[in-house]
Order: structure tokens, then C-alpha cells, then sequence
């Protein structure tokens, strides 16, 4: 008998909780469920909650037609060095372009300048004889049975993966496909990684860098893919698995297994995409993503209803919040900043004897001291449980008691060492976070150019909504909007993200003298090549969408930007984007500079296919009044009330369309509870968004569109 595959599943594992949202495709219906991410075996803990929720809805595994991943575990993998064995060959005398990087310092005043030690021991980076030129040309061409040596060398010392990084490679990839091919016939067992696929782009430390990283965890992704494909297979699932990559696509596990490195930022991708998808649909294209978890919060942009796609990030930095003290990956990856500051995030004294809180997190394990599982630290969620804003007995939908005992007793030896009793030290913590994501959220984005008070700030994750009306207020936005499922809003993400794959090629050159039927022919391929992989995910080739960029500056600078290409180059190319680079010029920096030559370097591609569209209201149970959503009243602390003030508490799947609430109030969900301030007035919109009003002198009214939602990624 043929089942009848009627849902799709977001799976999204984060560090201290996994989430679950279940789709029933021909009634639009969600279900979700949340439980704490197991963080020896991550597959454990999700498998067993995909198993809770199927029962909760009373299917089974075999009725699941697509379930869609996304995982922390490259990230966590280069960040703890927990990858593979990895080995380098490159050109003879780029041994050590791993320690030269880029000469620059991060810090001019730090005297004592640190940078994350290479992923590749010194010993297992080899230098082959070959060299390729700038423009392609082959000068010498490696030798065969001298890699054959070097190689059985790497393999006899226990190395798992290879990494091929040539000069040049970017222009003629040759030498490095030889290489691949002689190891693959020669040493099958060894996962090989070569630059001309990985990172095809100019730069040799970045390209290295990045190269290097994706043989770093390949033999560590293809075993997890692996073990969760066995395991989904073994307990009835045999529907289409797919993984988000860091760009907001998705792709299949074959492509994940290549290019794991791709997969770096996956979930926090699949939040920007829900506050584009969902923000359109309530009318509000130009919105501020704030997703706040366990252990971070990241903040993104979203314009025109989509984030914006950067062609690069940083990973595993010695100073989590410097630029540059990182690993620079070359990898397309969904603009945002993140911020240690999670509902595990842990409060202490500081060398000055002031309090501050991040970016340590107690994760899951052993979590803030509320939890009950051995941790001590004081923590956000600790501190939201002491001034009355989680209910102790209603975390997760009552599902998990929190120990408020446990919590006071954490806040009061966080605060001893700066004279301050629980409550103080329970308000430091939270109004600290707050303020620090507001800082930060502030710097992000008028570094690109834009006024914080002209947008509404979405806020989600578990953390997400119990801040998100007090960093608006901090960062003067007037309206502030709480998504159904907010709690697990990264997981509805990961269904409305589209499949896709973006590309990117170097042809450096001046404009003018570029030869455009050759950019064409590079455009073409590298959409073919898209179009391929979506077919292999299971899409429509036919119906992908060619986005295509190019990364130009003036000759001589050292920085690039993005600007959009024509889907087809004519003969008027050139004047086309020399238009469009000058436009965006003058919108960054307020200037240009018409007497200097234009250069174009990295040529770029997004092939995507149709995002689904998912609405979420159908979710969310309605009743016939705004009593019957009274829970009660609760005591919460109030700064400036000076104390703690009996407020209402609402239950939010029950609140009516009509609902208009005035603050203080506390809105409660199973996966999150939203804090309203004296002043704030909440009411609930036709996609049962909870719309809060902030009061906010000054604020501008947020942007307001009536345009057909995409929900695709820019």
C-alpha cells in the first residue's frame, strides 16, 4: 500500500533547544514542538522530538513527504576544533599562507595580537611543484608520481581529508582536477576538497581559508548525514531530506556533503527568511529580523521583503565580536550580526567590578540554574524567571518546571560581587542585554546606510519576544511584531525557504575592457550548473529564477560592492552597470569618483527556485472574547514602577482578532512569552501577528506595503 505523504518538517537544532514545526500541506495546518537539544548527539534529541510530534499529530513517519535541516554542527565543529584530520597540498612556497593571511592587524593597540590557529598542522601542508598564471597560461605541470609519494605520506599519518588549493586556480582549474582525480582513483578512502569548486574566487587566503575548512568538516558532515539518513530510514521516513545552506536555499544532502562549509549559518539563514516571508504578509516589507535563543541573538535587515545575501563571514574568531580575529570563509551567507546575548547567556563580575552578561552561555547542558540540571550560573532566562516575567510552572507549555529557588540563589553570588541583591542583579541582567542588542542593532544598521526608526522590529526565538518591546523602545522603533509560533519561527523558516544554490566566479577586469560574451558564457554555466541542482533536490529546473550580481570597485581599492547585472549582457553592458556601481557608490559613501576606472572581480549567481508559501494563522486557536484568554494576574518587576506590579497575563493562542491589550501585560505561548511596558498597546492583526505599539516619542511610522508576498532571498 502506497502512503499518502501529506506534511513537510522544519527541523532546526540549535544550542540549547531543537525545534519542530509540522506542515499538513493540504490544510495549510502547523504544528510545533520544542525540546532541549542533546548536545553529545544532536541527532538523539531531535529524532526522539520528531517522534513526540508526529504522535501529537497523529501521523507517522511515513507520511512525511519532505523534511528540511538545519544544524549548528559545522559551526560548533571549527569553533571546538572537532574536525576531520585535514591535509594541505598547494603551490611550492605557499606553505604557510595559512599563518601569513593578510598581514593586517584587527587591532592596532592590542600588543598581544592574536589569530585562530590554522585547521591544518604545519607537517600536513605540502607544497607541490606546478604553477599556473594570473591569466591561466600553464607554466609547469605537477608531477604525477611525486603527489602519488606525498599523498601515501598524508595517508599513512591518519589524515582524512585533502584540501587543493593551486595558484591561480580560479582562472584554470586544471591542475587541482588532476590532483582530485588521482587521489579519488589512487585513495578512495580520503575526502578531497579542491579550491576550483570550493571557493573559485581571487584572494589566496580567503580562498584557502575557506577551501581548508570544507575538507575540515566533510568526513564530520558525511558521517552525520549519514547517521540521521539511517536513522530517519529506520524509523519509517522515506520522503525527500533536505539541509539549509547559510545563503537561505536549500539544498540536497549530496550537495551538503560537498560543500559543507556552505552550511555554516543555517539556521539563524532560516529566521531572516521567516521575517521576510511573514512580513509581507502582514504588509511590513522593510522589517528588522531579532531572533534572540538560547545562546545568541542575531539581528538582520530585511528590505523589499528579502535579507540580504553578503558574499562572506567569519568563523571561530579569537574575539568573538572583533572583525577580523576570525577564519574568513568565501561563502554567500544571509547578512546579520550576532550577539552573545541568549537566554543561556551568563552573568558575572567584570576586572572593573561591573556586572555583564555574555557572550559564555550555559547551552542545554547544564543550562541556566532555573533548569534544574546542575547548572550555577546566573543567566537572562534566570533572571526573567525572578522578576515575574516567565512563569515558572508554564515553560514550554507546563512541559518543563523551572526552580525559582535555583534561580535566586544563581542571581544572588552573580550579584555579591557588586553589592547587588537578586532583583538588582536579576534587572541588571536583562536591562544589559537589552541594551547591548539595541547598541548593536543600532551600529548595524546605520553601517548600511539606514534610519532604525523606519522599521518594525520582528522579534522571535524563545528569548525573542520577552526583549523585543524594550530594545525597540531603545532603538526608537514605534511597532514591534510577535509571529504566531514565535518561539520557533527559524523552524517555520526552513519551510518557506526556496531550493537553490548561489555561485561565484573571478574574472577580474577593467570595464571597459572586459569581454562580455565570455562574462555571458560564465553566467550561463554557472546557471546551468544551478539549474542542476535543483533538479537533483527535486525542483522544477524550468521555473529557477537567475539573480546576478557582480562585486566591482574603483582601481585600487581595496573594498568591494554588490551590484545587480542584467539577466542578459548586451552591447551596452558596460554602461549598464558602470550606472548601477555609481548609484550604489553614491547611496554607501555620498560621493563618486567619475575621473577613476571602474573594476570588476568576482561575477555572481543565484539560481532558485519557487519559495512555498506558508501561513501561519490557520495555527492559532480563536475564542469569542478577551476574558476567556485571562490566565490571571502575576506579579512582574517594573523599573519604573520602582518594583514589582500585579499585571495581567493573557494566554496568546486565545486572544481574539479584536483583541487590544494596554501595557504592562504578559502575553503568553507555549514556546515563548511576550513582556508589554507601561505605554504599550498590543493588538492583533489579520495573520494573528501580535502588533505592539511602543511608545516611543519621536518614532516613524514603519513601512507598509501591499505587495504579493515572494518569500524569496535576495
Amino acid at each position: 500500500m502506497t502512503t499518502t505523504r501529506r506534511y513537510r518538517v522544519g527541523l532546526d537544532i540549535g544550542g540549547t533547544f531543537t525545534d519542530l514545526v509540522l506542515l499538513h500541506e493540504p490544510t495549510g495546518t502547523l504544528q510545533w514542538h520544542k525540546v532541549l537539544t542533546t548536545p553529545r548527539d544532536p541527532a538523539d534529541g531531535a529524532l526522539r522530538g520528531l517522534r513526540e510530534l508526529c504522535e501529537r499529530a497523529g501521523t507517522t513517519l511515513a507520511s512525511i513527504g519532505t523534511l528540511i535541516h538545519a544544524t549548528t554542527l559545522v559551526t560548533n565543529a571549527i569553533i571546538e576544533r572537532k574536525g576531520a584530520r585535514a591535509a594541505l597540498l598547494t603551490t611550492d612556497g605557499f606553505r604557510d599562507i595559512l599563518e601569513m593571511g593578510k598581514e593586517q592587524r584587527y587591532d592596532i593597540y592590542d600588543l598581544f595580537l592574536r589569530f585562530p590557529d590554522p585547521l591544518v598542522r604545519r607537517r600536513w601542508r605540502i607544497e607541490v611543484r606546478e604553477r599556473v598564471t594570473r591569466d591561466g597560461d600553464v607554466r609547469i605541470a605537477p608531477d604525477a608520481a611525486d603527489v602519488r609519494a606525498q599523498v601515501a605520506r598524508l595517508a599513512d599519518a591518519g589524515v582524512e581529508a585533502l584540501a587543493i588549493v593551486f595558484l591561480h586556480a580560479y582562472q584554470n582549474p586544471v591542475h587541482e582536477q588532476m590532483v582530485r582525480d588521482l587521489v579519488q582513483r589512487e585513495f578512495p578512502h580520503l575526502f578531497v576538497s579542491i579550491s576550483s569548486e570550493v571557493s573559485p574566487q581571487i584572494r589566496e587566503y580567503e580562498r584557502t581559508c575557506t577551501t581548508v575548512c570544507n575538507a575540515y568538516v566533510q568526513p564530520v558532515v558525511d558521517r552525520y548525514i549519514h547517521q540521521i539518513e539511517t536513522a530517519l530510514a529506520d524509523i519509517g521516513f522515506g520522503g525527500r531530506f533536505l539541509l539549509m545552506l547559510s545563503s537561505g536555499t536549500l539544498a540536497s544532502p549530496a550537495v551538503a556533503r560537498r560543500f559543507p562549509v556552505r552550511m555554516l549559518e543555517s539556521g539563524p539563514a532560516a529566521g531572516a527568511l521567516v521575517v521576510g516571508h511573514l512580513g509581507q504578509q502582514a504588509g511590513r516589507v522593510e522589517a528588522v529580523g531579532f531572533d534572540m535563543g538560547g545562546t545568541t541573538a542575531k539581528i538582520c535587515l530585511v528590505r523589499e521583503g528579502r535579507p540580504r545575501i553578503a558574499s562572506s563571514l567569519e568563523v571561530a574568531r579569537v574575539h568573538r565580536f572583533k572583525k577580523g580575529s576570525g577564519l574568513p570563509i568565501v561563502a554567500p551567507v544571509v547578512d546579520m550580526i550576532e550577539i552573545g546575548a541568549g537566554g543561556g547567556s551568563v552573568a558575572s563580575a567584570d576586572a572593573m567590578g561591573l556586572l555583564r552578561v555574555g557572550p559564555e552561555s550555559a547551552g542545554a547542558d547544564p543550562g541556566p540554574a532555573c533548569y534544574g540540571f546542575g547548572g550555577t550560573g546566573a543567566t537572562v532566562t534566570d533572571a526573567c524567571v525572578a522578576l515575574g516575567y516567565f512563569d515558572p510552572h508554564a515553560f514550554l507549555g507546563g512541559t518543563m518546571r523551572l526552580d525559582v529557588q535555583a534561580a535566586h540563589a544563581a542571581l544572588a553570588r552573580a550579584g555579591a560581587p557588586v553589592g547587588l541583591d537578586p532583583i538588582q542583579t536579576a534587572w541588571g541582567i536583562y536591562s544589559i542585554v537589552c541594551e547591548n542588542m539595541a547598541q548593536a542593532a543600532r551600529l548595524y544598521m546605520i553601517e548600511r546606510g539606514q534610519d532604525p526608526r523606519r522599521f518594525a522590529l520582528m522579534g522571535f526565538g524563545g528569548a525573542g519576544p520577552a526583549t523585543a518591546a524594550r530594545v525597540a523602545r531603545l532603538l526608537g522603533l514605534g511597532e514591534v511584531l510577535i509571529p504566531p509560533a514565535s518561539g520557533l519561527a527559524s523552524a517555520v523558516g526552513l519551510l518557506v525557504a526556496p531550493l537553490g544554490f548561489d555561485f561565484g566566479r573571478s574574472r577580474a577586469g577593467v570595464l571597459d575592457d572586459l569581454d562580455w560574451a565570455a562574462v555571458e558564457q560564465l553566467y550561463a554555466d554557472m546557471e546551468a550548473q544551478g539549474r542542476a541542482m535543483v533538479a537533483a533536490a527535486g525542483g522544477d529546473p524550468a521555473v529557477a529564477r537567475c539573480d546576478r550580481r557582480v562585486e566591482m570597485r574603483y582601481v585600487g581599492q581595496f573594498h568591494d560592492i554588490e551590484v545587480p547585472v542584467p539577466p542578459r549582457l548586451g552591447s551596452d553592458a558596460a554602461a549598464v552597470i558602470r550606472e548601477r556601481f555609481t548609484e550604489e557608490y553614491a547611496r554607501l559613501y555620498g560621493v563618486t569618483l567619475p575621473d577613476y576606472t571602474i573594476q570588476a572581480l568576482n561575477w555572481r549567481v543565484l539560481v532558485v527556485g519557487p519559495a512555498p508559501v506558508v501561513d501561519v494563522r490557520g495555527s492559532v486557536e480563536r475564542v469569542g472574547s478577551l476574558s476567556q484568554a485571562e490566565k490571571g494576574p502575576r506579579r512582574i518587576y517594573i523599573h519604573e514602577a520602582g518594583g514589582f506590579v500585579m499585571v495581567p497575563v493573557y494566554d496568546r493562542y486565545r486572544l481574539p482578532d479584536t483583541a487590544t491589550l494596554a501595557g504592562p501585560a504578559i502575553v503568553e505561548e507555549a514556546e515563548a512569552t511576550t513582556v508589554l511596558w507601561p505605554g504599550d498597546r498590543l493588538t492583533v492583526d489579520a495573520q494573528r501577528n501580535l502588533v505592539v505599539r511602543v511608545a516611543v516619542p519621536g518614532a516613524l511610522p514603519a513601512s507598509v506595503s501591499t505587495s504579493t508576498p515572494t518569500g524569496l532571498p535576495r
